[in-house]
């Protein structure tokens, strides 16, 4: 069976074991297409994105357009005839234009079991909602994000401790077999195949904000535990005390159970696993184990204390949180 020829599209280290794949299995890539190079501070060259990177080692040609939807853009991409576009995590939305021009059409790499977690942070926020299981879903592309055909599916547990970065790479590793397999199935069927996403399933995973990682201490420890780590390495979690904004790096649940009148945000004790046992809500509790002040290194929670004497009568989330 000929493979079909494809143009990869692309940004973030996440397509770059797809991208991988697809040249180990034999996929013409006629070229790869990837945001601008990025200025460095002080003067110094310019960052290539990781796509932009793994497609030089490849020898693929490489087009870094600042907007993809362009009609003279539109134009240059037509003159490679692919018979398919791969996007993974590119940066830009591809307007019917782009999307209409392959003969099978566009398809995409999401991070998530679609239709749930649609948008732009599908990894965190499975993380922070407590889900088991998640995986990858190669998609049609359409008008509406996230919304389109569904080819292939592959799923994978959430470790009980697993953080964003950790998840984000071993789903990416998942995405190349996915891909490579969605792509062996359009060319075999002359594009067509897929089955539509059941609308009543859809969840949504917006944009991260620096807001998103307020610890509210009224959530239950496992919700507050499952925060800190999907929002690992941003926005981070934070919380306050004494007037100053304080980083919480990292925690560990526990079975230990307050009074639900405990005021949520209390430290109950210090000098736990080198953190401070902290109640939640419900009478929950969990151990804050690492944090960070402003302007100052990451440190466990217990040499912290013993700079601020910080203690049993301090709540967190007050002043500064």
């Amino acid at each position: 069976m000929k493979r079909p020829s494809l143009i990869f599209i692309g940004t973030p280290d996440f397509g770059v074991s797809t991208l991988r794949e697809l040249a180990a299995r034999g996929f013409p890539v006629a070229a790869v297409i990837t945001r601008p190079d990025k200025p460095r501070d002080r003067g110094q060259r310019e960052a290539v994105t990781p796509v932009k990177q793994a497609a030089l080692e490849l020898g693929f040609p490489v087009l870094q357009p600042e907007d993809i939807n362009t009609p003279d853009f539109l134009k240059q991409l037509a003159a490679y005839q692919p018979d398919v576009l791969v996007v993974v995590a590119f940066g830009q939305i591809l307007k019917c234009e782009v999307l209409d021009k392959p003969l099978l059409g566009c398809v995409n790499l999401h991070a998530s079991l679609l239709p749930k977690y649609r948008g732009a942070a599908p990894i965190q926020w499975a993380i922070a909602r407590g889900e088991k299981e998640t995986g990858v879903t190669v998609q049609r592309m359409a008008a509406q994000v996230d919304c389109g055909d569904i080819l292939v599916q592959q799923q994978l547990m959430i470790g009980a401790e697993e953080t964003a970065p950790e998840l984000y790479a071993r789903l990416a590793t998942l995405g190349g077999p996915a891909m490579a397999e969605a792509l062996e199935n359009l060319a075999a069927s002359g594009g067509k195949g897929g089955r539509a996403q059941d609308e009543s399933q859809a969840t949504y995973a917006p944009r991260l904000t620096r807001e998103d990682g307020r610890i509210d201490w009224t959530l239950t420890a496992g919700e507050i535990y499952n925060r800190i780590r999907a929002f690992n390495p941003w926005p981070g979690t934070y919380t306050g005390v004494r007037g100053k904004r304080l980083k919480v790096l990292s925690a560990e649940l526990t079975q230990e159970r307050v009074s639900r009148e405990t005021t949520p945000g209390s430290i109950i004790r210090t000098g736990v696993s080198e953190g401070w046992l902290v109640a939640a809500g419900e009478g929950t509790t969990l151990i804050i184990r690492r944090v960070q002040c402003e302007n100052s290194r990451g440190m466990t929670a217990q040499a912290f204390t013993c700079g601020h004497r910080i203690g049993t009568k301090d709540v967190l989330g007050e002043k500064g949180g």
